[in-house]
C-alpha cells in the first residue's frame, strides 16, 4: 500500500493528475491539506452507479474496474481520477467502480473541490471541460 508520509508527497501526486495541471504549487498545497488517504480491499466498491456522489478520488496504488449497466468499460490504476463527474454536476454516479486489488486513494469532498473551483476559474474550466468530455463519452456508450 502506498502511504504518503509527507505533505509534499500528496502535492507531487496531485501535480501529476492532468485534472489539476492548472494549479500552482500553493494551490496544490491547499488541496493536499484537504485530502485524506483511504484504502479499499479487493472487490470493495469505490462508487456505485446511481448513487449521489459526495467525493472524488485519485488512485494512488492498485487496480479497479469501471462498469456501466453491468458492462465493463474501463480499467483504472494509479493516477486515475474517480467520481469527479458526479461531484461537479450533482448528478447520480454514472458508473460503478470496484477494486480488483487493494487500492489506496486520495479522497476529496464535494466542498473541497468546489472551493478550489471557486478560487481558481482556470482550474474550474479545465475540470468542467473534462467532465463534459466524459459525459459526452458516457452518453455515446449508452
Amino acid at each position: 500500500m502506498a502511504l504518503l508520509k509527507r505533505h509534499s508527497d500528496k502535492v507531487d501526486v496531485l501535480a501529476s493528475v492532468p485534472l489539476f495541471a492548472g494549479l500552482s504549487k500553493k494551490e496544490l498545497g491547499e488541496l493536499a491539506r484537504s485530502v485524506t488517504e483511504v484504502e479499499y480491499g479487493p472487490r470493495e466498491f469505490l462508487t456505485r452507479e446511481g448513487e449521489r456522489g459526495m467525493e472524488a478520488m485519485v488512485i494512488l496504488d492498485g487496480k479497479a474496474t469501471v462498469r456501466r449497466n453491468g458492462r465493463k468499460i474501463a480499467d483504472l490504476a494509479a493516477g486515475d481520477v474517480v467520481g469527479e463527474m458526479s461531484i461537479v454536476t450533482d448528478l447520480p454516479r454514472n458508473a460503478t467502480v470496484q477494486a480488483q486489488t487493494f487500492v489506496s486513494a486520495l479522497l476529496m469532498s464535494r466542498g473541497e473541490l468546489a472551493a478550489i473551483m471557486d478560487d481558481n476559474p482556470k482550474v474550474a474550466v479545465k475540470i468542467l471541460r473534462t467532465v463534459a468530455e466524459r459525459l459526452t463519452e458516457a452518453t455515446r456508450s449508452h
